[in-house]
């Protein structure tokens, strides 16, 4: 797709089927195989526009910028994972505050929150990625 049309609009395509994805994930209800199934495909497809063409693009830029800068990709691979870290320390124990036991019964409440931090939060994150990307200026090839 990147190919066909400019990398930055297939990437903010990809990063809205992400949204669209997760939204719908919040109204999944016990049992629902097949909406589950589609939004595994669609999160599936988002996300491999997010590992490769966020990493294309930021290759593009660095190499017109600063050809020389190979620790900006060390850098980049710092940010992603203390990122991850900063979501685990803040997302598990808000969880168990609200009762989440996972594999366990839980209440509305618990499942209320697990919904709002894995399918709600991320959409608002990506909401907020999205206009970052668009307001951003690029130069494609």
């Amino acid at each position: 797709m990147a190919r066909l049309f400019a990398a930055r609009a297939v990437l903010i395509a990809g990063m809205g089927l992400s949204v669209l994805a997760f939204a719908c994930a919040a109204f999944l209800g016990a049992g629902d195989v097949a909406a589950f199934t589609v939004i595994c495909l669609a999160s599936g497809a988002a996300l491999g526009a997010d590992m490769t063409l966020l990493p294309a693009l930021f290759s593009a830029r660095m190499a017109r910028i600063a050809p020389e800068a190979g620790q900006a990709f060390g850098l980049w691979s710092l940010v992603t994972k203390f990122t991850l870290a900063i979501a685990a320390v803040t997302v598990l124990p808000l969880l168990e505050a609200r009762g989440f036991v996972s594999g366990g019964p839980n209440t509305d409440g618990a499942l209320w929150m697990l919904t709002l931090l894995y399918a709600l939060v991320p959409c608002a994150l990506k909401l907020l990625a999205i206009g970052l990307l668009a307001s951003t200026p690029l130069e494609e090839e």
